[in-house]
């Protein structure tokens, strides 16, 4: 049999071929790990804590890198292998699992959730599975009603305790389906749901059914807050000029505590996508839209957000607890994903994913005026005297939140009610950034030149008149105070001119005029409206926060 000869001069060019797009490839892999570690620079260093970054463009793998420490007593640094809690991105698994026994027929969507939880208390109104999912049931979010309780953030929230606060709810913070509030508790159930019909533990069906098909070896919800944890994070906080450890020991499986790292992640995501491509019914009903009773949608559903960025559509969740700060966004039309996973609790993922996202997409990205990132990037000017007084004010953001700003040295200060005070940099003449919220404000003024309105995110606050009270009439509301549904008892005193409010296990903290409503005050809880009986008898308060409303204290 005769061999096929080729010339050398052809196998030569072949081979410069080979050469010259392995070298190609190679540019555009070092171009864009220059470009990543430009973006997480200030995150890329030996004495303090960083992230672990993701990149998933056309169902591959780009990139994977980890940034800054994992562990600062042990001096060991972030890797892509590198163990998180993701906190609420943790939902989206819930969801998976409870899309999945809905297909399976074990779940109904418009059931009563009392058919699987009947020691859920039988409120007013009927919430059914499908209110769970799309955050519309009026169930009190858990952090803030067990913080009011008396629960301290370093320590131990478990999931027995979530449940326990939702079998003494008296009250539902609205009717089911009357509006969107974001709800962990919500999730929380869902996971219960999914134990009850399934027979199995929470985090053994999503072993079974999720993590070990996929091979996300490092994946796991956490029931048990003393389990041992390979390759862990551990989560920083920056205190008094140096980073202090930010504990927290959380089991509330179904909403977070799921801890995993990027490289599974980037498994999940892939699957993800490929399903979708499949019109896998389990993956398509978790893009489903939820719908109020008054026919509005809720862009949210089985721990999924859908929006847009710079117009393009996304899909997406962010996360949050202790130190750790946690991103999925998805570009579906482009098929670009982004992971990052942070343990540090000043990372802002949202403000990091959109520059990240600008590298691929800034040709495509429209433009809606200067995005959040040019605002923070922009140059900090003085703001004229003049206009910063007039700035200067009370705006209501919604009921019972109102944001006050005050001129201090020339410059503006804000605090939101029940928050601590946070500086303001001018980055023109009406608009200021707040790198505490990881926002800015802009002032609107009308015809007249009156600055009245301030817009904020998606909020138009309108400026108010703030309520005083008149120092000699708070005596009326000194006394002891007793919710039944936490089991949690307040004592209020006067001192030095001023309510102060103490609680056995959270301590001492003012009270401070709420500017929004007449006997109204706001302090570390949250907003407390006194009720009176008549002009002068108090007869309690009730408690309200951003997902906690009217919480009844009785006055002893």
């Amino acid at each position: 049999m005769r061999t096929l000869s080729l010339p050398a001069s052809f196998l030569k060019a072949i081979l410069c071929i080979l050469v010259s797009t392995h070298g190609l490839a190679q540019s555009k892999e070092d171009s864009l790990s220059l470009k990543m570690d430009a973006i997480f620079k200030a995150y890329n260093r030996l004495n303090g804590p960083g992230c672990a970054v993701g990149i998933i463009r056309d169902g591959t793998v780009i990139f994977e890198k980890g940034y800054g420490m994992a562990n600062l007593e042990y001096d060991i640094p972030i890797k892509s292998a590198t163990v998180f809690d993701i906190a609420s991105v943790s939902k989206q698994f819930a969801g998976l699992a409870v899309s999945t026994l809905v297909q399976e027929g074990k779940i109904k969507l418009d059931d009563d959730i009392r058919n699987y939880l009947p020691d859920v208390p039988k409120f007013n109104k009927t919430i059914t599975v499908r209110h769970l999912v799309h955050h519309t049931s009026g169930l009190r979010d858990w952090p803030q009603t067990l913080n009011s309780a008396g629960w301290r953030w370093d320590e131990v929230f478990s999931f027995e305790d979530i449940m326990r606060m939702v079998r003494n709810q008296k009250d539902l913070d609205f009717d089911p389906g009357a509006r969107y509030s974001y709800s962990n508790t919500g999730y929380n159930l869902l996971a219960a749901i999914v134990e009850k019909v399934s027979g199995q533990s929470f985090t053994n069906w999503t072993q079974e059914h999720i993590f070990k098909p996929l091979q996300m070896n490092s994946s796991r919800f956490q029931d048990d807050y003393t389990r041992l944890i390979k390759n862990l994070a551990y989560s920083y906080a920056f205190r008094d000029r140096e980073f202090v450890k930010s504990p927290g020991a959380l089991t509330a499986y179904g909403s977070s505590s799921l801890f995993t790292t990027v490289q599974d992640l980037s498994k999940w995501v892939r699957h993800f996508d490929q399903q979708l491509l499949l019109k896998n019914p389990i993956y398509t009903a978790m893009l489903t839209e939820g719908t109020l009773n008054t026919g509005e949608k809720v862009p949210y559903g089985y721990g999924l957000a859908s929006g847009k960025d710079r117009g393009l559509k996304t899909v997406s969740h962010t996360g949050s607890w202790a130190g750790y700060r946690t991103i999925i966004t998805n570009y579906p039309d482009e098929k670009l994903s982004i992971i990052i996973l942070s343990n540090a609790s000043d990372f802002n993922v949202t403000s990091h994913s959109s520059e990240v996202a600008s590298v691929f997409l800034k040709d495509k990205f429209k433009s809606e005026g200067k995005s959040a990132i040019n605002v923070k990037d922009a140059p900090t000017i003085q703001l004229d005297p003049s206009l910063a007084k007039k700035y200067a004010g009370v705006y209501q953001l919604g009921p019972g939140w109102a944001v006050t700003l005050t001129l201090e040295a020339d410059r503006l200060m804000t605090q939101a009610n029940g928050e601590a005070r946070f500086p303001t940099e001018a980055k023109s003449d009406s608009v200021i950034w707040i790198e505490a919220y990881g926002a800015s404000m802009t002032f609107v003024p009308d015809k007249n030149g009156a600055v009245n309105l301030l817009k904020y995110r998606t909020i138009q606050a309108k400026r108010i008149t703030p309520w005083v009270p008149n120092p000699s009439e708070l005596p009326v509301f000194a006394g002891t105070y007793y919710s039944p549904e936490l089991a949690s008892e307040y004592k209020i005193d006067v001192v030095d001119g001023k309510l102060k409010m103490h609680h056995m296990r959270i301590g001492d903290f003012d009270l401070g005029a709420d500017p929004t409503g007449v006997d109204q005050f706001s302090g570390k809880i949250g907003s407390i409206q006194f009720v009176k009986k008549g002009q002068k008898k108090i007869t309690g308060f009730r408690l309200s926060g951003g997902r906690v409303k009217n919480i009844w204290f009785e006055k002893r």
